[in-house]
């Protein structure tokens, strides 16, 4: 049909997937890559080495660079949003199916992890730092991705399970979605706030709280709702505001503390690090507690 060469890229995601632009090549001769899986090779004529048309795999590396500055006519698929994921997943798979550190993990051992990069998430949000919040919410999506993986391999759900019930819950809060125009986030917020109400059917305003957060944070959201829900604020026991108002006293003390101990850490680093690049030429972190001691000493700590 066509005597100009042709290659045909296929998605490693979706290899039985052929682009539409390539179909009208698919019925002749072809000269099939050996990197192309079996089941997608056996639906295809019988391979004819040096062919016209050819059908490769779409994966990275010079050899697909090649094809664009050759002049070969390159027939592949457009990429699908959120590609990247199922491959994030597929990797968590391989992880997992490995036998190694992964596939010895819990719920309970990774949720110190999960309460860290929530943090870390936090962190590069106050820095303004957009390419550390990408790093950091990749770190995030690695947690959905290891717990989905646990819970897929004791039968009881897995990340598309987690995916769907998100589509469902978005889509039933957002009636918006199927209007066209701008939305009014007034409007936007009542109607979300209205259909998790219904979804929820709590009987008191202290459901639905996570309780494994701090204690200051949990007081400070039960007092919150309660208040949202119409309970008169000078029926909140004196004691429990006391308490707040001194917790976040504490809290605002304990950060500072904290603060000036790890930027004391920093300085006798320093020193030890200089001190050693002047006497032996060695660098790197303090090796004992004597270099810990003698910098110490020297760290204004008021």
């Amino acid at each position: 049909m066509n005597e100009s060469p042709v290659v045909v890229l296929l998605d490693p995601l979706r290899p039985h997937v052929f682009p539409l632009a390539a179909l009208p090549f698919l019925s002749g001769a072809l000269d099939i890559d050996a990197d192309v899986p079996e089941s997608v090779r056996s639906a295809l004529p019988t391979p004819t080495p040096g062919a016209t048309v050819t059908v490769m795999m779409d994966t990275p590396g010079q050899r697909i660079e090649s094809l664009f500055v050759s002049g070969v006519r390159v027939i592949r698929a457009e990429p699908v949003h959120g590609d990247r994921l199922v491959e994030a997943a597929s990797i968590m798979d391989r992880l997992w199916n490995r036998g190694g550190w992964e596939s010895t993990q819990t719920h309970e051992s990774l949720s110190v992890y999960l309460v860290e990069e929530t943090y870390e998430v936090l962190d590069a949000i106050r820095s303004d730092d957009e390419s550390d919040l990408r790093e950091e919410l990749g770190d995030l999506l690695l947690q959905v991705l290891f717990h989905s993986r646990i819970a897929q391999s004791r039968g009881v759900f897995e990340l598309d399970d987690v995916a769907g019930a998100l589509i469902t819950k978005l889509v039933h809060r957002s009636p918006h979605l199927s209007t066209s125009g701008l939305v009014d986030i007034d409007e936007q917020e009542r109607a979300w706030e209205a259909l998790k109400a219904l979804e929820k059917a709590r009987r008191s305003a202290m459901d639905g709280i996570a309780e494994s957060q701090p204690a200051g944070h949990l007081a400070e959201k039960f007092v919150s709702r309660a208040l949202r829900a119409g309970f008169p604020e000078e029926l909140v026991p004196a004691d429990l505001l006391d308490m707040l108002a001194d917790h976040r006293e504490l809290e605002a003390r304990l950060r500072a503390e904290a603060e000036k101990f790890a930027a004391d850490v920093r300085v006798a680093e320093s020193r030890i690090s200089a001190g050693r690049n002047h006497s032996d030429g060695q660098v790197g972190p303090p090796t004992n507690a004597e270099q810990w001691f003698a910098a110490w000493e020297n760290c204004d700590r008021t």
